[in-house]
């Protein structure tokens, strides 16, 4: 059995501190690199969605993932990396579908899905389950913009603030070709992501929305 030591970071973050499992919702873009960084920093059930297939266009893009996975489920993805990364992989659930209105949740949720369709069908399964998740976290990008809201779904002015970020999919950012995604963009977005929930783990305020333009940060 492969011991646990969690010494260097249990001032920042302890894992015995977690009290509810992590859903991450979409396993590519975003869920590539926040899985097996959530699960390196201990978190002991993460529940993992998504019903799409590893693509040729995603291997420059998803740079946790081996190029040899082609054709294979994302959620098993996940799991093969996470079991090379550590070694294992028992804090993980798959689930090899869709989230949707009638899906129950309960716990912490992070959204990483690519279109705002099945942000709006993700959403309302959130307020369905709103009195079982303390926080939800709605990673999105688009070329090199970065925006990661942190709502409280009980909370009614994080629900109106967020709704107001709601919209169709042809109103959203529109990209050339080859400019929908880059390989550090996943890595970025995971930092804050896992920032924000931590964060809230230990009981600190977090921003609603982080908004970053890398195009112009540097």
């Amino acid at each position: 059995m492969i011991t646990k030591d969690y010494s260097d970071q249990i001032k920042i973050f302890d894992p015995a501190t977690v009290g509810f499992p992590v859903h991450v919702i979409g396993a590519g873009g975003i869920g590539n690199t926040v899985i097996p960084l959530l699960a390196k920093m201990g978190f002991p059930e993460i529940e993992i969605w998504d019903d799409d297939y590893y693509e040729r266009r995603n291997g420059p893009t998803e740079v946790a993932y081996s190029d040899r996975f082609f054709g294979r489920p994302k959620v098993e993805v996940a799991k093969e990396t996470v079991d090379f990364l550590l070694g294992y992989s028992d804090m993980l659930t798959l689930h090899q579908e869709r989230v949707t209105a009638d899906t129950i949740l309960n716990g912490y949720v992070i959204c990483g899905v690519d279109s705002m369709t099945s942000r709006s069908d993700i959403w309302n399964c959130i307020q369905n389950c709103a009195i079982d998740i303390p926080i939800y976290i709605d990673a999105r990008s688009a070329g090199e913009l970065v925006q990661v809201f942190a709502i409280q779904p009980f909370d009614m002015e994080d629900v109106e603030n967020y709704e107001s970020w709601l919209f169709d999919d042809h109103e959203a950012t529109p990209l050339g070709c080859g400019a929908r995604n880059i390989g550090y963009m996943s890595t970025y977005i995971s930092t804050i992501v896992a920032k924000n929930l931590t964060a809230f783990i230990r009981g600190e305020n977090i921003p609603f929305m982080v908004q970053k333009d890398l195009a112009k940060s540097f």
